[in-house]
């Protein structure tokens, strides 16, 4: 018989190290106790599945900083050919994710494995998740940049920008739902189907200001005329620094624009003592790739976002 139980504090090395090679405990530690810090995991959000006092697997909720609902699965690990230590663990979260008012989860799996999930067993994740109900909601690739130099803001070609304490939120919503329009990011447009361009745009400012940011980093962009272009919006995850959200207006694109809003953004946070900065964009997303590289990014891995609604 199974059984999944919370973890206690003084468990955390054993929690870390099911399925896990010794090498690998510290990394997963301390990963651990920085988002518990940060507010996006807590002790009573880590599980273990056993079976007659043999642990056998673990899972753990995380949300956003902030927030009280977990919204992800993280350093989940089983042992994949045992369907039934699988079935108990998903059915214990499933309860429990419900009674902490969790109405959907998602879980994000990249490859190659690295620190500090170390996903390995690829396709036996994915069986595993397409069984329990999750939907490949998108693919992204992720890209990083590290510099020890500090970067300038270059020549912008007379456009102006003006930050969030100036236009205030509204102003922001609105730039946000008129830049997402037309968008190659499938889970957006998905939302944006589903909930409606302003509501999908107000949710997407309020979970990225759920993170550490200034006011001052976050910019919408004008042509001389007044015209907006643009905007971006760098911020602070848990794990690190990032270009929260960018976005062209689709009648400025293919103008060189979006490079200029990199650059801001990433200008933003090296000027913060920000040396290094990850960022993710849709597979279908070649001009925001492009960007990406031309600014001196590289890209290191592959993403696929699962989510199941319950």
């Amino acid at each position: 018989m199974y059984t999944v139980r919370r973890v206690a504090m003084h468990e955390l090395s054993d929690f870390v190290a099911v399925l896990t090679p010794p090498e690998r405990h510290s990394s997963i530690l301390a990963y651990v106790k920085h988002m518990f810090s940060q507010g996006a995991m807590r002790p009573e959000w880590c599980f273990l599945v056993e079976r007659e006092g043999e642990t056998l697997g673990r899972a753990a909720f995380w949300t956003l900083p902030g927030k009280d609902v977990p919204s992800d699965i993280v350093l989940l690990d089983l042992p994949w050919e045992d369907d039934a230590c699988g079935d108990q663990l998903w059915q214990d979260l499933l309860l429990m994710g419900k009674q902490l008012g969790a109405q959907q989860l998602g879980y994000v799996w990249d490859t190659p494995a690295m620190a500090p999930q170390w996903q390995e067993n690829g396709p036996s994740r994915q069986t595993f998740l397409e069984k329990k109900g999750f939907h490949l909601q998108r693919e992204t690739s992720r890209f990083e940049w590290k510099s020890d130099e500090p970067r300038s803001q270059k020549a912008n070609g007379g456009i102006q920008f003006r930050s969030l304490s100036e236009v205030g939120e509204s102003a922001f919503i609105d730039a946000i739902m008129r830049g997402s329009a037309s968008t190659l990011d499938r889970q957006i447009a998905q939302e944006r189907a589903d909930f409606g361009p302003y509501l999908q745009a107000k949710e997407i400012f309020h979970d990225l200001q759920s993170m550490s940011y200034e006011a001052q980093w976050w910019e919408l962009a004008y042509t001389p005329e007044n015209e907006l272009i643009g905007f971006v919006m760098p911020t602070k995850s848990p794990t690190f620094a990032t270009i929260g959200y960018i976005g062209v207006l689709p009648e400025f694109r293919g103008r060189g624009y979006v490079d200029v809003l990199l650059n801001r953004g990433v200008a933003s946070l090296v000027q913060s003592s920000e040396r290094f900065i990850r960022a993710d964009t849709d597979l279908r997303n070649e001009p925001m790739a492009n960007s990406f590289l031309r600014a001196g990014f590289h890209r290191f891995a592959q993403r696929s976002e699962y989510r199941v609604r319950f």
